[in-house]
């Protein structure tokens, strides 16, 4: 893998900038450790499984000796009381907290999907997209169409190629359906649905964390961008307070942290609202989706986050479940990211 990757370092000036402190940091550790073993934990072949200074330390002397005699040495060494029960995730405190937040819902409006809505939204985000990286005239890609109000706009007004796949067909798609206006039923995670190195920019509006093999998806999404084509993905983050997508219906932040789905199902149905768990989101973190990326052979152009400050107060009430994530995690909603797969790429998902 590190001899690919030179090669690609040699080839390419852009890959050379961003991957070459990689190369040579894993190049370093080998150099410090000696020959990597392949039998050592899969993703680690590049470091050996066992180190030991050079020369060896002088041996332990002999006998070791008894440590005194101790009456229950585990025993704290003094009575700090009675520990509190732990918190008990159930129906109770759910209902509780989402009547404690309902005057100050972590979300403060939720999205609506009636068609207006829906048409302006789709103008709004191609033309926010189109002053980034140039939409017209190309031959565009959507990851997750949905109803394919931006592929027909993609087609009818901006004079793209426009393709759009999901894994569910929509009752809007045979009267959006054109020649210029390609609607998929598919998964962008299964090899070969869609031709290789045929897309010169790829969309992405929120879906990839609905994606179930998302790896896999980051594999495909290289092999049908062409070479010098740019990629932008919105995607929500697991442990951000707002992943649930439940914010209609539930106030409080990191529901699906703090809960089993059969509580929020059967919380929402005595409320009167559909009886439903938190939303399917994979739970890669931004860190494996960033590894990922770099190991498809795509490059990061930029990257933001949408930031929610921590509620404090929140966080130290429930810090028995939310302090087992970094802290910065739980502030992360969403990251928005521009990918380019470098004209050179050959990337180990490319053919």
């Amino acid at each position: 893998m590190i001899r690919r990757f030179e090669r690609r370092l040699r080839r390419n000036e852009l890959v050379r900038r961003v991957a070459g402190p990689i190369v040579r940091r894993i190049r370093a550790a080998r150099s410090a450790n000696g020959p990597a073993s392949r039998t050592g934990h899969a993703g680690n072949a590049a470091y050996p499984t066992h180190f030991a200074i050079q020369p060896r330390p002088a041996a332990l002397p002999e006998p070791w000796p008894e440590p005194p005699a101790i009456d229950r040495p585990f025993e704290a060494a003094s009575d700090p009381g009675r520990p509190p029960p732990p918190t008990r995730y159930d129906l109770a405190l759910f209902e509780q907290l989402n009547a404690e937040y309902a005057a100050k819902p972590i979300v403060s409006a939720a999205p609506r999907y009636d068609p207006t809505t829906l048409a302006d939204r789709s103008r709004r985000r191609l033309a926010a997209i189109h002053d980034r990286i140039g939409l017209a005239d190309r031959t565009v890609l959507e990851i997750g169409c949905a109803a394919g109000y931006e592929v027909w706009y993609l087609g009818q007004h901006l004079g793209c190629d426009a393709w759009g796949i999901d894994v569910t067909p929509r009752n809007s798609w045979p009267a959006l359906a054109g020649d210029r206006v390609h609607l998929v039923h598919g998964d962008i995670a299964d090899r070969g649905t869609l031709p290789a190195e045929t897309f010169e920019r790829v969309i992405s509006f929120t879906v990839w964390e609905h994606i179930t093999r998302p790896i896999e998806a980051i594999a495909e999404l290289q092999r049908v961008m062409k070479p010098g084509a740019l990629a932008w993905i919105r995607a929500n983050l697991y442990r951000g307070p707002t992943a649930s997508h439940r914010a209609r219906d539930i106030h409080f932040p990191f529901p699906h942290l703090l809960f089993q789905d059969d509580v929020i199902y059967e919380a929402l149905g005595r409320a009167g609202k559909v009886p439903r768990g938190a939303s399917w989101v994979n739970r890669l973190t931004w860190e494996q989706y960033e590894l990922e990326f770099l190991r498809a052979g795509l490059l990061i152009r930029s990257l933001s986050f949408d930031h929610y400050p921590l509620d404090e107060a929140f966080y130290r009430r429930f810090e028995d479940v939310l302090g087992r994530y970094p802290r910065e995690d739980l502030e992360r909603g969403f990251f928005q990211v521009v990918l380019e797969k470098p004209v050179a790429s050959s990337g180990p998902s490319s053919g």
